[in-house]
């Protein structure tokens, strides 16, 4: 769908940012000589490819898709409640982009093929 096209590309440019500010973070805490404040043995290079994973990973976001299908699957229910069949949930985005809508005299919405 067009929703998950759009979604895909703003995790990868999410994600192509996140990894470029953690390597940003990287060098500057490497040249500033950052330790870890736990462990005086670890040595700060280490201690820095920690902070910048860990950094990587909390950077990225895992909900994103979560969030939209719990709004496609609310939209659906109110479609439900209206008494609108619903047989696919990416249907309910689709419905929501149309400008027009053609029905027949039976309020019946086809797609003028026959069905096995």
């Amino acid at each position: 769908t067009p929703l998950q096209a759009s979604l895909q590309r703003l995790g990868v440019l999410i994600g192509f940012f996140a990894i470029i500010v953690c390597v940003i973070v990287f060098f500057v805490g490497l040249g500033l000589g950052t330790e870890n404040p736990n462990s005086a043995k670890m040595r700060p290079w280490m201690y820095m490819i920690l902070v910048a994973i860990t950094l990587t990973v909390a950077a990225i976001p895992e909900g994103i898709p979560l969030c939209v299908t719990i709004s496609l699957s609310s939209g659906c229910s109110t479609m439900v409640s209206r008494n609108v069949l619903v047989r696919r949930i990416a249907a309910v985005e689709t419905l929501g982009s149309a400008s027009v809508i053609c029905s027949d005299k039976t309020g019946t919405l086809t797609e003028g093929k026959m069905r096995a």
